[in-house]
């Protein structure tokens, strides 16, 4: 590109403006999702780094272009859109690639800029997977030309805004998905209140029936007399319930004592008052197409029913069942198994599946995050090193040691959550919990944090074994002493003790520092939660999923009289 003799190329100083760069990033705030608020500030650290005289960030699409945020005040509709096509966005946007013009009115080649100005700088708005969403534009009224150095830093900013406009983008797809979640809501419940008002009604017709037919009840009931003997003999013999139940007549022919127990009425109930619409209210449509189907084969199996019981207990019910010759007509013989307990561990499976393919979905997106930020942030690192070589004064030098403090910090943080968001893959052996403890005592007393703080150890009576992961189980015993020697002063003690009680080992952790806030004690393995200046907050959250990963618990117990407490149980290998 040829120079301009109107103005000289820009001999600004690099490390001034790449550390006003940092102080303008650092200060930027995204947390209230005012996103025009957020470019705007963003749009005018880029106009006073780069000493120019406007700056617009734009979101582009299919040849179209809309303003976010302008420094200049334009006097249009935030929603106007305009066309891309011979513009210098236009390139940008092409060939997703920074563009310097130094002054467009005379090299038109890349396409037409704004009245009024001359020289042009363009970087594109890239979203982490390469998509180029939109660019900011800075311009100025006379012609410059911008430095390799200008376009990086412009090049910061624009990685800001796109993944602003990104998470803004994905924040208002979530609250459309919310709308529409909250709208089949209200779908449902309305076809579930027509579906109640149904069975009311085909209750009342049941109810019908049955007074209709209570002449031909007394018949079958007397002659139902003459086999309860041996009935009786069969019932009080089985461990399932037993009924012998007519559908036409929605009514409880015989029972024997488990169908009673199980259901919580008497048999005198049962055979009485209690009708099959009563047991199964919600389901009669299935159990009347279960009971058609036993009767036109001879028998027939699910464990798709449920049993109310008297106290309102939803049963969930095995039910076999066949077809007997009684009071002159075909009844049913269903024998009822209680089936809570294999439901509920069926359900507690498919719920730990499910939660085991959430967290892996979640540690794979939380892996990539870190290593897409690990990687810009191993750059900086770098340059933040190699400025430890250049001749800086006082005041820079401290912005310097300030910027690689908050560096590390950063990358601290990184590696606390791709931890974190892990699954927690125990290589579980026999462990000596009483060597574990004593060997990781003795290596933290000789470490900066116990310094001045003596840390005990009260051992059980015998030797404690746990099946375990011995790394991650040194793990959780560091973080937990290192923070019980955080909360006390120099001179103070911490104790470490294990408990065993039948089929358990209890090992708790005391200090006698200040008292934890009763409100704060429930957000302690909060992930994100610290109450330390330069906490990460991941701590005690990696501590939580590691001992519930070895089926533990974790609880937290303070008090001002007592001190803190902290209680790990595991179960006996």
């Amino acid at each position: 590109m040829p120079q301009s003799s109107e103005t000289p190329i820009m001999s600004y100083s690099e490390h001034p403006l790449a550390q006003q760069t940092l102080d303008v990033l650092a200060s930027l705030s995204y947390r209230d999702r005012n996103l025009t608020s957020y470019l705007e500030s963003l749009a005018n650290g880029v106009q006073r780094i780069l000493g120019t005289d406007w700056a617009v960030v734009t979101l582009c699409w299919d040849n179209s272009e809309r303003i976010l945020a302008s420094t200049v005040d334009m006097g249009i509709d935030p929603d106007d859109i305009y066309e891309l096509h011979g513009t210098l966005t236009d390139k940008v946007v092409q060939t997703g690639c920074p563009l310097t013009v130094e002054n467009f009115t005379q090299d038109t080649s890349h396409g037409q800029g704004p009245e009024g100005y001359r020289a042009y700088l363009g970087v594109p708005l890239r979203t982490p997977s390469g998509t180029t969403i939109g660019t900011i534009c800075t311009f100025c009224q006379q012609s410059r030309q911008f430095s390799p150095e200008l376009v990086q830093l412009a090049e910061l900013f624009a990685e800001r805004a796109a993944t602003a406009i990104d998470n803004h983008q994905l924040w208002q797809q979530q609250q459309q998905f919310n709308k529409a979640l909250e709208n089949e809501v209200v779908k449902r419940t309305q076809e579930l209140r027509a579906t109640q008002s149904k069975l009311m009604t085909i209750n009342a017709e049941l109810e019908q029936r049955v007074a209709e037919r209570t002449a031909e009840l007394t018949q079958l009931n007397s002659q139902l007399q003459k086999s309860e003997e041996r009935l009786r003999r069969i019932f009080n013999a089985s461990n399932d319930a037993i009924f012998v139940i007519d559908m036409s007549s929605d009514r409880i022919l015989e029972a024997n004592p488990k169908a009673a127990q199980m259901l919580g009425y008497s048999r005198q109930e049962l055979l009485e008052t209690v009708r099959i619409s009563n047991v199964h209210p919600h389901e009669m449509p299935q159990l009347m197409a279960f009971s058609q189907s036993v009767l036109a084969t001879g028998q027939g199996w699910t464990d798709q029913l449920t049993c109310l019981t008297k106290s309102g207990t939803t049963l969930p019910a095995e039910i076999s069942a066949s077809t007997l010759e009684f009071a002159q007509r075909q009844c049913v013989v269903a024998i009822v198994r209680d089936i809570s307990e294999r439901k509920r561990l069926e359900a507690e499976r498919k719920r730990a599946e499910q939660a085991l393919a959430a967290l892996a979905e979640v540690g794979e997106l939380a892996s990539m995050i870190v290593h897409e930020v690990r990687n810009p942030l191993t750059t900086v690192m770098m340059g933040l090193g190699a400025l430890r070589h250049s001749q800086l004064s006082e005041r820079d030098t401290r912005r310097l040691d300030l910027a690689a403090s908050e560096a590390e910090r950063l990358e601290s943080l990184l590696n606390e959550i791709l931890l974190y968001a892990k699954p927690q893959n125990l290589q579980t052996t026999p462990v000596n919990l009483t060597r574990l403890v004593t060997e990781v005592l003795t290596t933290l007393q000789a470490q900066p944090v116990a310094t001045d703080r003596p840390l005990l150890f009260k051992d059980a009576a015998e030797a404690i074994t746990i099946q375990g992961d011995a790394d991650k189980l040194k793990q959780v015993l560091i973080n937990l002493v290192s923070n019980a020697c955080e909360a006390i002063e120099p001179g103070n003690a911490v104790t470490c003790y294990l408990e065993t009680a039948p089929d358990q080992i209890c090992l708790r952790i005391h200090n006698g520092g200040e008292p934890i806030p009763a409100d704060v004690l429930p957000q302690l393995t909060k992930p994100f939660f610290t109450t330390k200046s330069s906490g990460t907050g991941l701590g005690l959250a990696i501590v939580k999923r590691i001992v519930e990963a070895h089926q533990g618990s974790l609880t937290i117990e303070s008090a001002a009289a007592t001190g803190t407490l902290t209680s790990v149980v595991f179960r006996i290998a």
